[in-house]
């Protein structure tokens, strides 16, 4: 379990290296393709739903506030979101990946354990998470 502090301040770290996120929250959801060949939808309330469970489960003390944009591409997604610690509002960019039908909360630590052509991540993704390809 993470200190809000220090999910603070990676949080942070990830947004000021992420430098272009677009929006993929249309009204029509975008299936994205998993290497189990399942499909996780990539809309608004999927997305939101996962960022806001990831907050609830491993950040105490810290409360969701709103998603202000994701994209996905390749089973993998960025949302560009806020939470409010300590009275505080936290821009934050959380990773999710896609499992069968479902996004799961993927660290930056997780992200950057390999390099970018062995893990799989989108470039642009990976570089947003680790600063480089």
């Amino acid at each position: 379990m993470r200190r809000p502090s220090a999910f603070a301040l990676s949080a942070i770290a990830a947004a000021l290296a992420l430098t272009a996120c677009g929006s993929n929250g249309g009204s029509d959801p975008t299936p994205e393709p998993t290497a189990d060949g399942g499909q996780a939808v990539c809309d608004e309330p999927t997305i939101r739903s996962a960022v806001q469970a990831d907050f609830e489960a491993n950040y105490p003390g810290s409360t969701f506030v709103a998603l202000d944009d994701f994209r996905c591409e390749g089973g993998w997604a960025m949302a560009n979101a806020e939470f409010e610690a300590s009275g505080s509002t936290f821009p934050t960019v959380v990773f999710l990946r896609a499992e069968g039908q479902f996004w799961v909360p993927t660290t930056i630590e997780e992200i950057c354990a390999k390099p970018q052509a062995e893990s799989g991540v989108p470039a642009d993704m990976y570089v947003a998470a680790c600063g480089t390809e």
